[in-house]
């Protein structure tokens, strides 16, 4: 018996708030219904998400407005065949419950939410139109939606109410559905084929307390006033059906109006993923869940009634919160206001949706498309292959079987499947401390982070730059301590917001980033005023949350600790610094959810074009035949993402001897430079034709070409879970675990064994150089007489497939940046090898795993200098001392990957340049020219 079915026998049907085209004729609907599901609802978001993401409706949609229908009459031809499909497959539940479940519900225009006529006159034709006894009529709450409620109860319509955030709005919706039953009872008619449900809203009412009560110090009482709320409305459905009027109407067949819980997928990341299902069993209610709710309780929800635990406890919080001065009927009304506007502009959104991909429908641009050349036929059994392993649909399932047998870092690490749709329309804690904090007067934000926590924020800062209102956002992700110092010279602390953002808490550059602008805070602010310039992201539980509430952060912002930090560009590690540069976030996440939709497990990547499945399969297929190297060209208005990206594919796939080479940055040349090792992803903004012709070349010569396509800057909402599924497809393809990172670790421990020896001895254990010329010491198996002939000859050991990565740990500014750049294009003129350059210690968090897990076919270029000026780093925050320099961290790290490096039999040489390293590097690539 499965849970759904538990739940049935404590009188709770579960219904699936989810419906699309291809997931109906997939089947998917009736598997759910085999396991337990007995009934679905619909809203214009969902369509919209599965019209604008799919190629799901593109034949209907021509052929009708070849037809001439308007937006709106296609929108409602494309719905009702769902709804007719969905009710058919219903159709047994229904008759197996005597009309207990088994409906499908569809919604009357938002538009009409405040005029009752044109409610009742759409309903009454929606009704009429789909001529189903299974079928229910969605109206909203609202004073007008209520008085409609009982006209078309008592003319027989079956009717979801709406939006019901309070109890007295479900007195009011109760009282609504008995007036209609009398009606209909006063007409002769049989009341039993008449049904409703009240859909109470639970999840939203929490997300706009919890700030208050947090900000009022009754953190205590988080979490709980949603379910409270509920269970007050449940113990009112117990009272108002009873008594000699139900009893008349149940005597003439009336059917209870069942409270259904609607909004139930958890918006917080500490709550339990199934707390709005778990808290409200009990007889004679409904719970409509999303995908992602269903998946957690199918998992491990509890069946146990729960819903009339300990009323008293509930009304008792309760007046707790008008104690503190919380109005429950102002904020359930606000709810109301902000729920019927979030429908319009979902249907607003929907029907622009439509209107786009009817004029789409006629041009040749395409989200995506494979040239993939002598490739093509291969590929074409690796999606083959995904639709027969039924892989998509795995992944949606939680199945770690699709990577590994162990779900170890597999089966806690999905929650990125579902981020966006929890996260949309619970933006507002995120976006209100933004607007707060510029309000005050702060203009500057600076973001202490590496890897996953600072990739994200970057490509943010960089594309969209900072909207007026906004706050400047830079990133600090390195331990060089002339960058440190530089940015700390740069900033008034008065006016800076410090958000110190990781994971785990633990993450050594961050900490010590925090302890340096923290002392430079205090001692400019005093330090009872410090701890209010800083907050924190980082995950439930973490050590950065304790250090927050130990010196006084303002605010610390959760994440959902089973989203990995390369994962998390779309959880409040990359939305709220989105936020405080003036991003629309809610847009972003909107336009993440139609990729999603597009890369559901019913979109099948053979028949349908499941965008994030094939690429995936393409990559993992190209790179299996020796096309490892994924080479980007990124129109320059979005050419941050290329970082975020390389993070991705290098530290998920560099494991078990195989890989993904990102090679992001390197300036595109004539087909001819180009190896058998490449593939090329051309990433290209609307209207941007720069590369086109370089690209058309490579095609033409041959290789393998993936071009996606973007409208705008906000389509990289999209991009970010495309490029998550699909490096988790490539996984699969692979053979390899997409989510761990085992080979991280060994840098670290190397160096802090390096820095242990130095609070030991006072200086880093540190080898001999081979040589020494030029201001340069040459360290490894090198020969002179010059460092440029070192490095030469170092190049020359490079074998077929091979690439050489310049690691950088210098003071990253423009001059080193045009050096670097320099250099590379010298070493890949003199090779032909792919090349790829990257800052220490931020490579070590997004190249790191690759370079040691990977074929071991590269060649790693170390190239280190003595800072100019060093800075200190206060261990622990607060306390004077200081054991250690920025100077001497950035050394050991230095050491410890190269150490890392030639553990695992990999070539390096390393360069210690001299004090001008500019200068040092454009002569190294002079020597190469």
């Amino acid at each position: 018996m499965s849970r759904l079915q538990e739940l049935a026998g404590q009188g709770q049907a579960v219904w699936y708030d989810y419906i699309r085209r291809s997931f109906l004729r997939a089947g998917e609907l009736e598997a759910l219904v085999d396991q337990g599901v007995r009934g679905v609802t619909s809203n214009p978001s969902i369509f919209e998400k599965a019209i604008a993401g799919s190629s799901d409706y593109d034949v209907d949609l021509e052929r009708l407005a070849r037809r001439g229908l308007s937006v709106e009459e296609i929108y409602e031809d494309l719905a009702i065949d769902d709804i007719r499909s969905a009710a058919r497959v219903l159709r047994r539940v229904y008759d197996d419950t005597d009309g207990l479940d088994g409906y499908v519900s569809l919604e009357v225009s938002p538009a009409l939410a405040h005029d009752t006529r044109g409610t009742v006159a759409e309903a009454r034709r929606l009704f009429g139109t789909l001529a189903l006894p299974n079928a229910m009529i969605k109206v909203p709450a609202t004073p007008e939606g209520i008085p409609a409620v009982a006209t078309l109860i008592g003319e027989g319509v079956n009717v979801n109410v709406t939006l019901i955030f309070s109890v007295a709005q479900y007195e009011a919706v109760a009282e609504a559905y008995l007036t209609g039953l009398e009606r209909l009872a006063s007409t002769g008619a049989r009341l039993g084929r008449v049904a409703s449900v009240a859909s109470f809203f639970v999840s939203r009412l929490d997300t706009a307390l919890d700030p208050v009560l947090e900000a009022r110090g009754r953190a205590d009482l988080c979490g709980s006033a949603a379910v409270d709320n509920a269970r007050l409305a449940y113990a009112r459905f117990t009272e108002l059906f009873r008594g000699p009027r139900w009893e008349a109407l149940a005597a003439r067949g009336a059917r209870v109006q069942r409270p259904l819980w609607a909004s139930t997928g958890t918006k917080n990341p500490a709550y339990p993923d199934t707390l709005y299902v778990d808290q409200l069993i009990g007889p004679h209610t409904v719970n409509t869940v999303p995908p992602a709710t269903l998946q957690a309780f199918l998992e491990h929800g509890r069946v146990e009634r729960t819903v009339d635990r300990d009323t008293p406890a509930s009304l008792a919080r309760l007046e707790e919160l008008r104690g503190l001065g919380i109005d429950l009927e102002v904020v359930t009304e606000r709810l109301l206001a902000e729920g019927v506007a979030a429908f319009a502009r979902s249907f607003e959104t929907l029907l622009g949706s439509i209107e786009d991909k009817r004029a789409r429908l006629g041009s040749p641009r395409q989200a995506a498309a494979f040239r993939l050349g002598p490739y093509r036929a291969a590929v074409d059994r690796a999606w083959e292959d995904l639709r027969r392993e039924r892989v998509m649909q795995r992944i949606w399932e939680h199945d770690h079987t699709v990577w590994k047998p162990d779900p170890a870092e597999i089966s806690n690490r999905l929650g990125w499947l579902r981020v966006a749709q929890e996260l949309r329309g619970a933006t507002g804690p995120l976006q209100d401390f933004a607007r707060t904090v510029a309000a005050e007067g702060t203009t500057h934000a600076l973001l202490l982070g590496m890897g996953g926590s600072s990739l994200a924020p970057e490509v943010f800062r960089k594309t969209f730059g900072v909207a007026p209102g906004g706050v400047d956002l830079a990133v600090l992700d390195t331990t060089d301590p002339e960058a440190v110092l530089a940015r700390a010279e740069a900033l008034d602390p008065a006016k800076t917001l410090f958000l110190v953002s990781t994971k785990s808490g633990g993450t050594v550059e961050t900490l010590s980033l925090f302890r340096f602008f923290y002392e430079r805070t205090a001692a400019a602010l005093g330090r009872e005023r410090a701890g209010a310039r800083f907050a924190a992201v980082t995950d439930p539980g973490s050590s950065l949350a304790d250090l927050a509430r130990e010196h006084g952060f303002r605010n610390v912002f959760l994440s959902d600790p089973d989203i990995g930090g390369r994962y998390s560009a779309l959880s409040p590690f990359g939305l709220l610094p989105a936020a405080l540069v003036g991003v629309d976030v809610e847009l972003l996440l909107e336009r993440a959810l139609t990729a999603a939709a597009n890369a559901d497990g019913c979109n099948c990547p053979v028949e349908g074009d499941n965008h994030a499945a094939r690429l995936g399969a393409a990559l993992g297929e190209l790179a299996l035949a020796g096309r490892d190297k994924a080479t980007f060209f990124v129109s320059p208005a979005v050419e941050g993402f290329g970082d975020w990206v390389e993070q991705l594919l290098a530290e998920s796939t560099g494991k078990e001897g195989r890989g993904l080479l990102p090679v992001v940055g390197e300036p595109p040349g004539p087909p001819e430079f180009y190896g058998d090792d490449r593939i090329f992803l051309h990433l290209r903004l609307d209207g941007d034709s720069a590369l086109d012709g370089a690209v058309a070349d490579l095609e033409r010569a041959g290789h393998p070409v993936i071009r996606l396509a973007l409208r705008d800057p906000y389509d990289l909402g999209g991009q970010f879970f495309l490029w998550e599924m699909a490096t988790a497809v490539a996984g699969w393809r692979l053979a390899i675990h997409p989510f761990d990172q085992p080979d991280v670790e060994a840098a670290k421990v190397l160096a802090r064994e390096l820095l242990a020896a130095y609070r030991a001895d006072g200086r880093l254990p540190e080898a001999e150089p081979a040589f020494t010329a030029e201001g340069i010491r040459v360290y490894g198996d090198a020969r002179g007489p010059s460092p440029g002939d070192a490095l030469a000859s170092f190049l020359r050991g490079g074998e077929g497939g091979a690439y050489v990565a310049l690691q950088a740990y210098l003071p990253p500014s423009p001059a080193v940046d045009r050096a670097l750049g320099g250099l590379r294009a010298a070493v890949g003129g003199r090779t032909g090898l792919a090349t790829t350059v990257g800052y220490g210690p931020r490579y070590l968090h997004s190249t790191g795993q690759l370079h040691k897990g990977d074929a071991g076919r590269g060649l790693f270029v170390q190239l280190t200098a003595d800072p100019a000026r060093d800075a200190p780093i206060p261990d622990p925050a607060g306390t004077p001392g200081s054991p250690v320099t920025f100077g001497v961290l950035e050394a050991a790290q230095a050491l410890g990957d190269r150490r890392a490096l030639l553990d695992r039999g990999r070539r390096v040489l390393r360069l210690h340049l001299g004090p001008d390293p500019a200068s040092s590097l454009g002569r190294l690539a002079r020597a190469l020219g």
